[in-house]
């Protein structure tokens, strides 16, 4: 009888055993898969997605008009349907206000991935460490810029560092109104004219036009250096810490062009032109006030003429008779990469996709200026419109009156083109001042600037 009782206990406490581990293995199973399945969840909403590739965000900044930004965001997209691991955020704006967005981001650590960037600031910014050399990804094929001349490189580089990738290329020029010479029975410039030239075409021309003058005269910085470049000189020494000419009769004589075409009615005055400020589209030409404009550069063209409504043309700049040549192929702008940037190779690979890709330069339609990649401005030419046309083909014809561009500008150079905007520029239109003051003035406080480089 115990020893039923016995055995009866010995299987009720095995099955007991049985039943606990059982229970335990089940328990520890539940908590394996339920791990396995909040692993799972991390992972597609974490750093991977569901191919394994990794999740990246990048933001991206740039200025420029609505057209503009109609361009890069479509182009944003055809970017991210093709690669969708990535994410790319847009902030965009216009000039005004862009550097200061620029610096507030900076000064906290903030700044986008891939900033648009200005021949102007690139010193400035690669001086204070903010940019990557992307050299690196350029060597490793990241980069793709096999197709690209140096000719169109080299505005991006410091010091054999690639700080920045053109977006285009640019010429400075005039534009000039042929239907305007015509009824003046003027002929239009050709490449070679001079400045006498343009004194005395400029006279004809308001002498014989109903209520037009015959240029929109410039002493701007951008006609400036021209000036300088074909006296063999630049507006910035090369080591940033001084101008870069030591006679001020240069800039006497250059001012002094302008004073006497307002003076005789050749050009207009400034009460004609100065409200119209930088905007291309409300320059006098535009509704036939002045036949000629002496400051534009070439990928303004499309808005300037579209905004005329009628054909207009580019022209070189007046040429110095004895003199070297002004002109050089200007990056439009940039895009660099941040040192801010956590995916500083994704940074590269998208702007490789934006220099080379055919369909994405389609949509972009040269708007900043003639593509730096060969194969792209081959496959744009007939598709182009007549202004895009005109553009094309003067920035090739300028290649044969240009010589290398200077080095970029130093820092203060933003600073110093300020203050001849306003102790200088402003003041000779309005015969403030006189050519001899202006350059004397210029120079005192513009060096004092730059030997802050000292």
């Amino acid at each position: 009888m115990w020893k039923k009782r016995k055995s009866f206990l010995f299987l009720l406490m095995l099955g007991l055993i049985v039943i606990f581990v059982s229970a335990c293995s089940s328990e520890g199973e539940d908590v394996a898969s339920d791990s396995g399945n909040d692993a799972g969840e991390t992972e597609n909403n974490g750093d991977t997605a569901d191919n394994g590739e990794e999740q990246i965000e990048l933001r991206i900044l740039w200025w420029g008009s609505q057209n503009r930004h109609d361009r890069t965001l479509e182009v944003i997209d055809m970017y991210m349907e093709e690669n969708p691991n990535v994410t790319i955020s847009p902030e965009f704006t216009g000039w005004d206000g862009y550097w200061e967005k620029m610096a507030t981001q900076a000064a906290g650590g903030n700044l986008p991935d891939i900033v648009q960037m200005d021949y102007a600031y690139l010193t400035e910014y690669v001086g204070r460490d903010l940019l990557v050399d992307l050299n690196p990804f350029v060597e490793d094929g990241t980069l793709d810029l096999s197709d690209v001349e140096d000719v169109y490189m080299d505005g991006g580089k410091i010091d054999d560092s690639l700080y920045a990738v053109n977006l285009g290329a640019n010429v400075h020029g005039t534009v000039y109104d042929p239907a305007l010479f015509e009824e003046a029975g003027v002929e239009p410039p050709e490449p070679g004219y001079t400045y006498e030239d343009v004194q005395s075409f400029a006279k004809e021309l308001s002498d014989n036009l109903d209520g037009a003058y015959g240029v929109q005269p410039s002493v701007g910085t951008n006609t400036l250096r021209h000036y300088l470049r074909q006296n063999g000189v630049s507006l910035y020494a090369p080591d940033g810490k001084s101008l870069g000419y030591e006679d001020d009769q240069l800039l006497v004589d250059f001012l002094q062009n302008t004073v006497d075409m307002i003076e005789s009615g050749a050009a207009a005055p400034p009460d004609v032109f100065m409200d119209a400020g930088s905007n291309v589209e409300q320059q006098p030409i535009v509704n036939g006030d002045t036949a000629m404009l002496l400051d534009i550069y070439s990928n303004q063209l499309v808005a300037i003429e579209s905004a005329a409504g009628r054909p207009l043309e580019l022209m070189l700049n007046p040429a110095l008779e004895g003199g070297e040549p002004g002109h050089f192929l200007k990056p439009s702008q940039f895009f660099s990469v941040t040192k801010d940037s956590k995916h500083q190779e994704e940074a590269a690979k998208f702007i490789s996709y934006f220099t080379n890709n055919l369909e994405a330069n389609e949509v972009l339609n040269a708007e900043r200026g003639v593509p730096i990649a060969g194969a792209v401005r081959d496959h744009l030419r007939d598709k182009l419109d007549d202004a895009g046309k005109k553009m094309f083909d003067y920035v090739e014809m300028a290649q044969d009156h240009a010589k290398p561009i200077d080095p970029p500008d130093p820092q203060g150079a933003t600073e110093v083109e300020t203050l001849y905007v306003r102790e200088v520029e402003e003041p000779i239109y309005y015969g403030q001042v006189t050519p001899e003051e202006a350059a004397a003035n210029f120079r005192e406080k513009a060096n004092e600037i730059l030997a802050k480089n000292e």
